[in-house]
């Protein structure tokens, strides 16, 4: 076997590198580069001095002459003054937004990592080429490293290509990161890595950056940099654009790897920056709220008929507003459908669908973008870790707080919140809140647990854990579909656990009235438009199981939905089917905005509307002893169908039939979906399941394939929050 030739370090040592690195030669020299360029890019525009903001004298760098040069300089010179001044006149609210007359807006012009550009290889080793795919710098709790869909460079590679013409200023941003997998190349002989970054724009180097692994750090802990500070670069019409990666051994030579690195640069898009006049609300123009309950049943909603006193807030909000007696969500489990909300989308148009695509691409429309761009101001609370700014879920919004590794209960953030109402009270304002009382681990405020779970504390919620994490490894049931429920928990335990989900619901239900006492306390409720809903809702061990996201039985996709405010009739229940997916166009309709592609807002709020045929899916799907299976289903008047196209009966998981299999359920008749149709109605089983394989089929022409695959950091995060094998 050949061995390495050995090399010394800066101290005059041997040292060897591992078995299969190869020296190729001395450091890359930046090309252009000054000295006195940083990691952070931040001299890759002109400096610009105020003495309300700085200190001390302007300095130049070359990047920073190079970027003077170009033909674009006075329009970014123009553009960044005001951008200062906006800046300088803004003041900030506590919660970090700012409260100006002015707001600076991004608008994603070009996501280069789902739509990339027709690159060029200028350099990169056989087997080892230039890929779209995933990094995860770190996993420890409070770094930014989180999974990003990327364009991977394995070291040594670059790359070149163009962005095409363009009429205005534009910017580059994306960010560089090692993935935490690259560790595990190092060794006891070369224990340290240095992966470095660089960026030329028309030949001139704007960023250069290196990360420093060290092979006995399982979790290396590096993050994100951004590439040209949080601004990103400014490029011109028909720039060129190159991008390098490079490894580096003990003694500084440059290095290749004994197999593809996946080093790169995250979420890279082009943007331009525009200036809006924020607005203020009227009657006419109303503020609007968007608070989504994350796993809150329809049925234990004492709003929609339940027995025991579990939403009395909504009750109030539903007695002055619309009531939706049958929506449905367009998923079972929270990435597919608050992204559905957000955009107007089903899944299959959106493409976030699971573990693998689980990023809100940049080139999609969301309702924040589309307020934003009419001057209101927009921020967002999120207690969900799979709701946050680093899966592209913060797109328009001004202001995104959010915790990447862990649930948040609402009593952690929800008082900033009301801080940021009062703040922004005389400005037209969007608010978006993700609370997840009712979510696992089932632990209610105390005056809920006890008024609804009496007796029940700690020990109750850890129950409920186990025995979820049992059913949801184990689901009870045998090769026949007969169930094994009564073999791995009792019918005491399960009824503790559903008294506890009540709690749940009522705490939910009483932060939704501290939101309605803050816009009372601030005169703002007849000027405020808010939508209540969910994004799915729970099995409790209706199917054997304690979760969500494996079926699309009501008790999951028949959620609560009620709206009220200016605008919106009072009092009024309507019974016709309608789609989770049209509350962002609804919203953004109250600002004379369209989004979404088939939002009727005449006939939204219409008793005597015609149901209309909604859809709804998972791809993680459990059917009759299959698993991880995709799931297809379909409200169409007073029937649901649902579709397993790669599962069949009970005891065929080793030989599915080719064409699948299917139930069909009267939901009027049965709301329990206990008795399937299928086979007393074959005409009627036929006919839907060949409409819902039309428009399913349609939606898959539409769709556009984004996923990347999934990181380490999302796989880590969905065990840890319940999502174990998904």
């Amino acid at each position: 076997m050949e061995r390495s030739p050995p090399v010394s370090d800066e101290n005059g040592r041997q040292a060897r590198l591992p078995g299969g690195w190869r020296t190729v030669g001395p450091p890359p020299a930046p090309a252009d580069l000054d000295s006195s360029l940083s990691s952070d890019a931040s001299h890759s525009m002109p400096t610009l001095s105020c003495s309300a903001c700085s200190s001390g004298p302007a300095v130049r760098s070359a990047s920073e002459s190079a970027a003077m040069r170009s033909p674009w300089f006075p329009a970014l010179l123009t553009l960044f003054v005001g951008a200062a001044l906006s800046a300088c006149s803004d003041s900030k609210d506590r919660t970090g937004a700012r409260t100006g007359e002015w707001m600076q807006v991004i608008e994603v012009v070009r996501d280069l990592v789902s739509d990339p550009p027709e690159w060029t290889v200028v350099r990169s080793e056989e087997g080892m080429e230039p890929a779209v795919g995933v990094i995860c710098p770190a996993m420890r709790h409070g770094l930014d490293g989180a999974d990003m869909p990327s364009i991977l460079l394995p070291p040594p590679s670059e790359i070149r290509f163009s962005l095409g013409d363009f009429d205005e200023p534009r910017f580059l941003k994306m960010r560089a990161g090692v993935d935490i997998s690259v560790v595990k190349m190092l060794g006891n002989a070369n224990p340290e890595g240095v992966f470095g970054f660089e960026v030329l724009v028309n030949g001139d180097s704007v960023h250069r950056s290196e990360v420093r692994l060290h092979f006995t750090l399982e979790d290396p802990g590096s993050e994100w940099t951004d590439v040209g500070g949080p601004g990103g670069i400014p490029v011109s019409s028909g720039a060129e654009i190159t991008l390098r990666t490079f490894a580096m051994g003990p003694d500084g030579r440059e290095v290749v790897p004994p197999k593809a690195a996946a080093v790169g640069f995250g979420g890279m898009r082009l943007v331009r920056s525009i200036r809006v006049p924020r607005t203020r609300p009227s009657p006419e123009a109303p503020n609007l709220v968007l608070m989504v309950m994350d796993t809150l049943r329809r049925d234990r909603l004492s709003a929609y008929g339940y027995s025991r006193d579990t939403s009395p807030n909504l009750e109030t909000l539903a007695s002055r507003g619309v009531l939706f007696e049958n929506a449905y969500s367009t998923a079972s489990w929270t990435w597919p459908s608050t992204a559905s909300i957000l955009t107007g989308l089903q899944p299959e148009e959106h493409g976030v669908r699971d573990s693998s695509s689980c990023y809100l691409a940049y080139d999609l429309t969301t309702v924040a973008e589309a307020l934003q761009r009419a001057g209101v101001t927009t921020a967002a609370w999120s207690g969900n870790p799979l709701i946050t700014a680093s899966r592209g879920f913060d797109q328009g919004f001004e202001s995104f707080h959010d915790d990447r590794e862990d649930l948040r209960k609402a009593g952690a953030f929800f008082s900033e919140a009301q801080q940021w109402l009062r703040e922004h009270r005389d400005t037209r304002f969007f608010l978006y809140l993700h609370l997840i009382e009712p979510h696992r681990p089932f632990a209610p405020l105390p005056e809920g647990g006890e008024l609804l779970a009496p007796g029940l504390g700690e020990e109750a919620t850890r129950e409920g854990e186990r025995i979820g994490n049992l059913v949801s490894f184990h689901p009870p049931w045998d090769d026949a579909g007969n169930s094994l429920l009564d073999t791995v928990t009792t019918k005491e335990q399960r009824d503790r656990i559903s008294r506890l989900y009540d709690a749940c619901v009522w705490s939910g239900d009483r932060w939704l009235g501290e939101l309605m006492r803050t816009l009372d306390e601030l005169e703002l409720t007849e000027e405020t438009v808010v939508v209540f809903t969910t994004d799915h809702g729970e099995e409790i061990f209706e199917r054997g199981g304690l979760g969500h996201g494996k079926r699309l039985y009501g008790e999951l996709v028949h959620i609560p939905l009620v709206i009220a405010g200016p605008g919106v009739p009072r009092g009024v229940r309507i019974s016709s089917v309608v789609s989770n997916r049209w509350t962002g166009p609804f919203l953004a309709s109250v600002a004379g905005l369209p989004l979404g592609n088939d939002f009727d807002r005449e006939g939204f709020f219409d008793p005597e509307a015609p149901d209309r045929v909604v859809l709804f899916s998972t791809e993680h799907g459990y059917w009759k002893g299959f698993r991880r299976t995709p799931l297809m289903g379909m409200r169409s008047g007073q029937h649901v169908v649902q579709l397993a196209p790669k599962a069949g009966p009970w005891g065929t998981t080793d030989d599915p039939p080719p064409g699948g299999d299917m139930m069909l359920f009267d939901v009027v008749a049965d709301p329990g979906e206990t008795r399937d149709l299928s086979g007393e109605a074959p005409d009627l089983a036929r006919r839907l399941r060949a409409d819902l394989e039309r428009r399913f089929g349609r939606l898959q022409l539409q769709s556009v394939a984004r996923s990347q695959g999934k990181g380490a950091g999302t796989a880590a995060l969905l065990e840890r929050i319940g999502y174990a094998g998904q």
